[in-house]
């Protein structure tokens, strides 16, 4: 089985997983974590709450909201472990893809790599590319 988890400073996390899911529907598959809105909760504490949630056998993909940033960092710390796949950059274009095109693609690697270039794509300066449309139809 394949796990997602959405981590993120605040409730930055949840806001994705509410958002992916009113466009396509709930996914008992996918979790967030919330870091630093609950001085009790320790992230370390959080992250090991889902990490033992998963069977040995099954993957886990983790999106973080910053590449470098605390959260992040601690997830890193997991990479030792070959189930855990890390990606940083949490957007609603990149979980969409991963999420739904997980049924279809069963190389998780494939999988990554595919939605990075598709949300890579998706972010655009709509200025710009209304210039060029303006452009064009000048010729």
């Amino acid at each position: 089985m394949r796990y997602f988890v959405f981590a993120s400073h605040g409730t930055f996390a949840d806001g994705i997983l509410n958002s992916l899911e009113l466009i396509t529907g709930k996914h008992d598959n996918v979790w967030t974590i919330n870091a630093y809105i609950n001085e009790k909760e320790d992230i370390k504490d959080q992250i090991a709450a889902v990490v033992n949630r998963i069977a040995a056998e099954d993957e886990l993909v983790v999106v973080t909201d910053i590449f470098g940033g605390s959260v992040n960092n601690e997830f890193m710390n997991l990479l030792n472990n070959k189930n855990i796949h890390l990606v940083a950059g949490l957007n609603l274009p990149l979980v969409i893809e991963l999420v739904t095109m997980s049924v279809i693609e069963k190389d998780t690697k494939a999988l990554i790599k595919r939605a990075l270039e598709n949300a890579k794509s998706s972010i655009q300066y709509c200025n710009l590319e209304l210039d060029k449309l303006n452009e064009d139809d000048e010729f």
